[in-house]
């Protein structure tokens, strides 16, 4: 004696039998129509696009602490002055720190396309990639 039938995935009609096809159940969080909120620098360039003020900002470089100031701006969309003349100054130390200051600001900035730039001895700029040099 059997307790329990497997259920048939085939049904009867008029013109013999069909396979019965099950509705689909939505995967809520799994669905793939459903996308998690990443921040999207393209979505952002083009709000920062559209801004109506873009605000020159500068400062004076001395640590890598200095770095989140820039990448704030940038994201932000203005412009960054950096002075420099305290890590150019010719030491092979304070060569590498602005060396290390430099590539972690151009990681950072990358997902922006932000721009670097050296204007002269002493001056540094970081722009949005929607301003041009």
């Amino acid at each position: 004696m059997r307790l329990f039938r497997k259920k048939s995935n085939t049904q009867t009609t008029s013109e013999g039998t069909e396979p019965m096809s099950s509705p689909r159940v939505p995967l809520g969080v799994f669905s793939p129509a459903v996308q998690a909120a990443e921040p999207n620098p393209q979505h952002e360039f083009k709000r920062l696009a559209e801004l109506e003020h873009i605000f020159i900002r500068s400062r004076r470089l001395r640590s890598l602490d200095d770095v989140p100031f820039v990448v704030n701006e940038i994201r932000n969309g203005n412009i960054v002055l950096l002075d420099i003349t305290q890590l150019n100054d010719g030491r092979e130390q304070s060569y590498l720190e602005l060396k290390r200051i430099i590539e972690r600001i151009r990681g950072e900035t990358r997902g922006y396309q932000a721009d670097i730039a050296l204007l002269n001895d002493s001056c540094l700029v970081v722009t949005p990639s929607f301003v041009k040099f």
